[in-house]
Protein backbone atom coordinates (compact mmCIF):
# COMPACT_ATOMS: atom_id res chain seq x y z
CA UNK A 1 0.00 0.00 0.00
CA UNK A 2 0.83 3.38 -0.60
CA UNK A 3 1.09 6.27 2.03
CA UNK A 4 -3.05 6.86 1.10
CA UNK A 5 -3.98 3.52 1.28
CA UNK A 6 -3.96 2.84 -2.26
CA UNK A 7 -3.76 -0.73 -3.28
CA UNK A 8 -1.42 -1.44 -6.48
CA UNK A 9 -1.79 -4.23 -8.94
CA UNK A 10 0.57 -6.71 -8.27
CA UNK A 11 1.11 -5.93 -4.34
CA UNK A 12 -0.18 -9.70 -3.50
CA UNK A 13 -3.33 -8.50 -1.93
CA UNK A 14 -5.86 -9.28 -4.00
CA UNK A 15 -9.26 -7.06 -3.29
CA UNK A 16 -11.48 -5.08 -5.08
CA UNK A 17 -9.61 -1.80 -5.90
CA UNK A 18 -6.10 -4.29 -6.74
CA UNK A 19 -8.73 -5.99 -9.56
CA UNK A 20 -10.08 -2.63 -10.10
CA UNK A 21 -6.87 -1.02 -10.86
CA UNK A 22 -5.44 -4.34 -12.91
CA UNK A 23 -8.63 -3.63 -15.15
CA UNK A 24 -7.82 0.26 -15.59
CA UNK A 25 -4.20 -0.78 -16.52
CA UNK A 26 -5.36 -3.44 -18.89
CA UNK A 27 -7.28 -1.13 -20.71
CA UNK A 28 -5.00 1.42 -21.04
CA UNK A 29 -2.68 -0.69 -22.62
CA UNK A 30 -4.82 -2.29 -24.73
CA UNK A 31 -6.19 0.94 -26.45
CA UNK A 32 -3.39 2.85 -26.12
CA UNK A 33 -2.69 2.39 -30.37
CA UNK A 34 -6.07 3.65 -31.76
CA UNK A 35 -6.19 6.20 -28.67
CA UNK A 36 -3.04 7.40 -27.47
CA UNK A 37 -4.73 9.93 -24.22
CA UNK A 38 -5.07 6.18 -22.95
CA UNK A 39 -1.56 7.05 -22.36
CA UNK A 40 -2.13 7.84 -18.65
CA UNK A 41 -3.57 4.63 -17.68
CA UNK A 42 -1.18 2.62 -19.89
CA UNK A 43 1.53 2.47 -17.18
CA UNK A 44 1.99 1.70 -13.14
CA UNK A 45 3.60 5.63 -13.33
CA UNK A 46 0.19 6.61 -14.47
CA UNK A 47 -2.24 4.26 -13.27
CA UNK A 48 -0.64 5.53 -9.61
CA UNK A 49 -2.33 8.95 -10.22
CA UNK A 50 -5.20 7.59 -9.81
CA UNK A 51 -5.31 5.17 -7.08
CA UNK A 52 -3.99 7.69 -5.02
CA UNK A 53 -6.92 10.34 -6.11
CA UNK A 54 -9.35 7.73 -5.22
CA UNK A 55 -7.75 6.64 -1.92
CA UNK A 56 -7.79 10.47 -0.59
CA UNK A 57 -11.51 11.26 -1.90
CA UNK A 58 -12.97 8.03 -0.98
CA UNK A 59 -11.45 8.77 2.84
CA UNK A 60 -13.34 11.50 3.27
CA UNK A 61 -16.48 10.43 1.65
CA UNK A 62 -16.78 7.29 2.32
CA UNK A 63 -19.81 5.36 1.25
CA UNK A 64 -21.12 8.97 0.37
CA UNK A 65 -22.47 9.79 -3.12
CA UNK A 66 -20.30 10.93 -5.24
CA UNK A 67 -20.45 12.94 -8.76
CA UNK A 68 -17.04 12.12 -11.32
CA UNK A 69 -17.58 15.02 -13.33
CA UNK A 70 -16.03 14.53 -16.50
CA UNK A 71 -15.35 10.97 -15.97
CA UNK A 72 -13.62 10.19 -18.98
CA UNK A 73 -12.64 6.16 -19.52
CA UNK A 74 -13.87 6.08 -15.99
CA UNK A 75 -11.02 4.98 -14.31
CA UNK A 76 -11.64 6.95 -11.11
CA UNK A 77 -15.13 5.94 -11.14
CA UNK A 78 -14.48 2.27 -11.28
CA UNK A 79 -11.73 2.80 -8.48
CA UNK A 80 -13.49 4.80 -6.16
CA UNK A 81 -16.94 2.03 -6.58
CA UNK A 82 -14.15 -0.61 -6.01
CA UNK A 83 -13.56 1.44 -2.25
CA UNK A 84 -17.40 1.70 -1.55
CA UNK A 85 -18.35 4.81 -2.83
CA UNK A 86 -21.49 5.15 -4.39
CA UNK A 87 -20.13 7.35 -7.80
CA UNK A 88 -21.85 8.22 -10.71
CA UNK A 89 -19.97 8.84 -13.33
CA UNK A 90 -20.96 11.90 -15.74
CA UNK A 91 -19.59 13.56 -18.96
CA UNK A 92 -20.73 15.85 -22.09
CA UNK A 93 -20.27 12.86 -24.63
CA UNK A 94 -20.14 9.42 -24.23
CA UNK A 95 -16.63 7.90 -24.67
CA UNK A 96 -18.22 4.14 -24.17
CA UNK A 97 -17.15 3.69 -20.49
CA UNK A 98 -20.34 2.35 -19.95
CA UNK A 99 -19.40 -1.01 -22.21
CA UNK A 100 -15.78 -0.39 -21.30
CA UNK A 101 -14.79 0.13 -17.63
CA UNK A 102 -17.72 0.66 -15.92
CA UNK A 103 -19.43 -2.45 -17.35
CA UNK A 104 -20.86 -4.50 -14.50
CA UNK A 105 -19.33 -2.02 -12.37
CA UNK A 106 -22.65 -0.55 -10.76
CA UNK A 107 -21.67 2.62 -11.40
CA UNK A 108 -24.50 4.77 -13.41
CA UNK A 109 -22.80 7.35 -16.35
CA UNK A 110 -24.83 9.77 -17.51
CA UNK A 111 -23.87 11.63 -20.61
CA UNK A 112 -25.27 15.33 -21.83
CA UNK A 113 -24.32 17.61 -23.60
CA UNK A 114 -24.09 20.34 -20.84
CA UNK A 115 -23.38 22.53 -19.04
CA UNK A 116 -26.53 22.40 -16.79
CA UNK A 117 -26.59 19.06 -14.87
CA UNK A 118 -29.31 16.22 -14.67
CA UNK A 119 -29.09 16.24 -11.01
CA UNK A 120 -31.29 17.87 -8.20
CA UNK A 121 -29.90 20.18 -5.92
CA UNK A 122 -27.29 18.99 -3.39
CA UNK A 123 -27.87 15.56 -4.58
CA UNK A 124 -23.96 14.57 -4.14
CA UNK A 125 -21.84 14.86 -1.13
CA UNK A 126 -18.60 15.31 -2.69
CA UNK A 127 -17.40 16.06 -6.63
CA UNK A 128 -14.42 14.66 -8.51
CA UNK A 129 -13.39 16.76 -11.20
CA UNK A 130 -10.22 15.93 -12.47
CA UNK A 131 -8.51 17.56 -15.59
CA UNK A 132 -11.68 19.34 -16.71
CA UNK A 133 -12.29 22.46 -15.26
CA UNK A 134 -9.97 24.19 -17.21
CA UNK A 135 -11.40 22.86 -20.44
CA UNK A 136 -14.76 24.10 -19.95
CA UNK A 137 -16.07 27.29 -21.68
CA UNK A 138 -17.43 29.01 -18.88
CA UNK A 139 -15.32 27.87 -15.43
CA UNK A 140 -17.63 30.57 -13.27
CA UNK A 141 -20.98 28.92 -14.51
CA UNK A 142 -19.70 25.35 -14.28
CA UNK A 143 -18.40 25.84 -10.67
CA UNK A 144 -22.01 27.50 -10.08
CA UNK A 145 -23.62 24.01 -11.53
CA UNK A 146 -21.16 22.16 -9.26
CA UNK A 147 -22.04 23.77 -6.04
CA UNK A 148 -25.51 23.59 -6.96
CA UNK A 149 -25.31 19.74 -6.69
CA UNK A 150 -23.72 19.68 -3.82
CA UNK A 151 -25.07 19.66 -0.64
CA UNK A 152 -24.14 22.32 1.97
CA UNK A 153 -20.71 21.45 3.47
CA UNK A 154 -20.31 19.06 0.51
CA UNK A 155 -16.65 18.55 -0.95
CA UNK A 156 -15.34 19.11 -4.21
CA UNK A 157 -11.66 17.93 -5.35
CA UNK A 158 -10.24 19.34 -8.08
CA UNK A 159 -6.90 18.26 -9.51
CA UNK A 160 -4.99 18.23 -12.49
CA UNK A 161 -5.76 22.19 -12.71
CA UNK A 162 -2.97 23.67 -14.67
CA UNK A 163 -0.62 25.92 -12.77
CA UNK A 164 0.64 28.84 -15.41
CA UNK A 165 4.71 28.47 -13.96
CA UNK A 166 4.85 25.05 -14.89
CA UNK A 167 7.67 24.04 -16.90
CA UNK A 168 5.99 21.54 -18.97
CA UNK A 169 3.57 24.34 -20.03
CA UNK A 170 6.44 26.45 -20.86
CA UNK A 171 7.74 23.68 -22.91
CA UNK A 172 4.67 22.54 -24.47
CA UNK A 173 4.22 26.56 -25.58
CA UNK A 174 8.11 26.91 -27.16
CA UNK A 175 8.02 23.45 -29.12
CA UNK A 176 4.34 24.41 -30.36
CA UNK A 177 3.47 20.93 -28.61
CA UNK A 178 0.39 20.14 -26.26
CA UNK A 179 -0.41 23.15 -23.64
CA UNK A 180 -3.34 24.43 -22.01
CA UNK A 181 -4.70 27.79 -23.11
CA UNK A 182 -6.30 28.67 -19.25
CA UNK A 183 -3.74 28.57 -16.92
CA UNK A 184 -3.65 29.72 -12.82
CA UNK A 185 -1.38 30.58 -10.35
CA UNK A 186 -2.05 29.89 -7.08
CA UNK A 187 -3.37 32.51 -6.27
CA UNK A 188 -6.19 33.02 -9.21
CA UNK A 189 -6.85 28.86 -8.55
CA UNK A 190 -7.81 29.47 -4.76
CA UNK A 191 -9.78 33.04 -5.95
CA UNK A 192 -11.84 31.10 -8.78
CA UNK A 193 -12.90 28.46 -6.04
CA UNK A 194 -13.61 31.64 -3.59
CA UNK A 195 -16.12 33.38 -5.86
CA UNK A 196 -17.70 30.41 -6.40
CA UNK A 197 -18.96 29.75 -2.90
CA UNK A 198 -16.54 27.71 -1.79
CA UNK A 199 -14.18 27.80 1.17
CA UNK A 200 -10.58 26.73 0.01
CA UNK A 201 -9.04 23.94 2.78
CA UNK A 202 -6.24 23.25 0.59
CA UNK A 203 -4.58 24.18 -2.78
CA UNK A 204 -1.10 22.18 -3.43
CA UNK A 205 1.07 21.50 -5.95
CA UNK A 206 -0.01 17.96 -8.05
CA UNK A 207 3.00 16.82 -9.77
CA UNK A 208 6.54 17.88 -10.80
CA UNK A 209 7.38 14.37 -12.54
CA UNK A 210 5.63 13.48 -16.15
CA UNK A 211 3.43 11.02 -16.24
CA UNK A 212 1.58 10.49 -19.50
CA UNK A 213 5.66 9.54 -21.03
CA UNK A 214 5.83 6.44 -19.59
CA UNK A 215 2.23 4.85 -20.90
CA UNK A 216 3.66 5.57 -24.16
CA UNK A 217 7.37 4.11 -23.51
CA UNK A 218 4.89 1.14 -21.80
CA UNK A 219 5.63 -1.58 -24.78
CA UNK A 220 9.33 -0.78 -25.10
CA UNK A 221 10.18 -0.52 -21.76
CA UNK A 222 8.92 -2.87 -18.72
CA UNK A 223 7.27 -1.98 -15.42
CA UNK A 224 7.12 -3.44 -12.63
CA UNK A 225 3.65 -3.08 -10.51
CA UNK A 226 5.73 -1.29 -7.73
CA UNK A 227 7.42 1.49 -10.20
CA UNK A 228 3.96 3.25 -9.18
CA UNK A 229 4.59 3.35 -5.51
CA UNK A 230 8.31 4.14 -6.02
CA UNK A 231 7.27 6.93 -8.54
CA UNK A 232 4.80 8.59 -6.62
CA UNK A 233 6.58 8.52 -3.80
CA UNK A 234 9.65 10.26 -5.82
CA UNK A 235 7.02 12.53 -7.30
CA UNK A 236 5.46 13.70 -3.83
CA UNK A 237 9.38 14.46 -2.49
CA UNK A 238 10.61 16.38 -5.30
CA UNK A 239 7.28 18.68 -4.81
CA UNK A 240 8.05 19.27 -1.17
CA UNK A 241 11.44 21.20 -2.32
CA UNK A 242 11.26 24.98 -2.43
CA UNK A 243 11.32 26.76 -5.49
CA UNK A 244 10.93 22.87 -7.75
CA UNK A 245 6.93 22.96 -6.86
CA UNK A 246 6.60 26.37 -7.98
CA UNK A 247 7.07 24.83 -11.17
CA UNK A 248 4.74 21.99 -11.08
CA UNK A 249 2.49 20.62 -13.16
CA UNK A 250 -0.59 21.20 -11.67
CA UNK A 251 -2.66 22.43 -8.42
CA UNK A 252 -5.03 20.01 -6.22
CA UNK A 253 -7.39 22.22 -4.58
CA UNK A 254 -10.16 20.28 -2.14
CA UNK A 255 -12.43 23.16 -1.44
CA UNK A 256 -15.80 22.80 0.56
CA UNK A 257 -19.22 24.57 -0.25
CA UNK A 258 -20.37 27.64 2.17
CA UNK A 259 -23.77 27.09 3.16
Amino acid sequence: MSATGAVWPGSGRPGPVEAAAARVLAFGRRHLAERPECANIASPVGLAQYLAIAAEVAAWVGEGRMLDWGAGWGQTSLLLRAQGVRVVAYDVEDKGAAAGLLRKAEVPYVVTPGPDLPFSDGAFDAVLNCGVLEHVDDERAALAELRRVLRPGGRLFTYHLPNRHAYTEWIGRRLGRFHHERTYTRREACALFERAGFRVESCRAFHVLPRNVWGRLSGRVPMAPWTGVAYDRLDAAVSRIPGIRRVATAWAVVADRLS
